[in-house]
């Protein structure tokens, strides 16, 4: 990874310069309220744009994850919620599938599609993971601290669905930066060497701490492992270099 020659400090972070020359995947999750709002396939187009310029050599895919399922993480209707995401999700790769394909330098072949259960579907025991994360977190005080600031800045209630909701959303994120998720991209073909989490806004606290304490104790040669790309600002959060206390994250 190249980096800007500046002196990096603590919770300063800035854009990324160039990616790796390997081939790479930028994951993209997609956040179901914002669908049509600030993730709407035009937003998300625009927000990839300048990251076609970092790219060296064309061996870099996109990951579009839709994120349904994490959503069953509450007491609404299960069948209102399938209707409604399945509408969605269909409108929104249609409406974003047409943009990719106006443009003729894109290559059709690197841009795939997920739902939240086939991403799941792609890593070989996650309820293990999840079960491990739970069990941390019912004896980790800080990790509890910051679930539950992350779910009150979301407005939501403090409880047992919106809990499992962020611990659901934070493995499945830091699973699939350590490598151990199959992204499943057609011109990539499994031969990436790096993944770059994408998303417009910053991260969970949860995430990064999650990250800082590796608390899966899992190991990974990512070199964007410990990151999260903020589409809206261009910067590259760096996780090893973010003080939880003092970040802001609400701004």
């Amino acid at each position: 990874m190249k980096k800007q020659n500046r002196k990096l400090g603590i919770n300063q972070f800035f854009d990324i310069s160039k990616f790796p020359k390997n081939p790479g995947i930028g994951v993209y999750g997609i956040s179901m309220p914002l669908i049509d709002k600030k993730q709407s396939p035009k937003e998300l187009f625009d927000q990839q744009s300048p990251l076609f310029n970092k790219i060296i050599l064309p061996h870099v895919g996109a990951l579009i994850v839709y994120s349904d399922g994490l959503y069953m993480n509450s007491n609404e209707s299960a069948i209102k919620l399938k209707h409604k995401f399945q509408r969605q999700i269909e409108e929104h790769k249609r409406g974003y599938k047409k943009l990719v394909e106006k443009n003729i330098y894109l290559i059709r072949s690197a841009y795939s599609f997920v739902t939240w259960s086939q991403l799941i579907l792609e890593c070989p025991n996650f309820q293990e993971h999840f079960k491990k994360i739970k069990e941390i977190y019912e004896r980790d005080r800080t990790l509890q601290k910051y679930v539950k600031l992350d779910i009150q800045y979301a407005c939501k209630k403090f409880n047992e669905n919106n809990v499992n909701y962020i611990l659901e959303e934070i493995l499945l994120d830091y699973l699939v930066s350590k490598g151990k998720v199959r992204l499943q991209n057609d011109y990539v073909q499994d031969k990436e060497k790096w993944i770059l989490q994408c998303y417009p806004g910053k991260p969970h606290r949860a995430l990064v701490y999650l990250h800082k304490n590796n608390l899966l104790k899992i190991k990974s040669d990512n070199p964007y492992q410990n990151s999260l790309y903020d589409l809206q600002k261009g910067v590259l959060y760096e996780f090893d270099r973010m003080d939880i206390e003092t970040f802001d994250f609400d701004n």
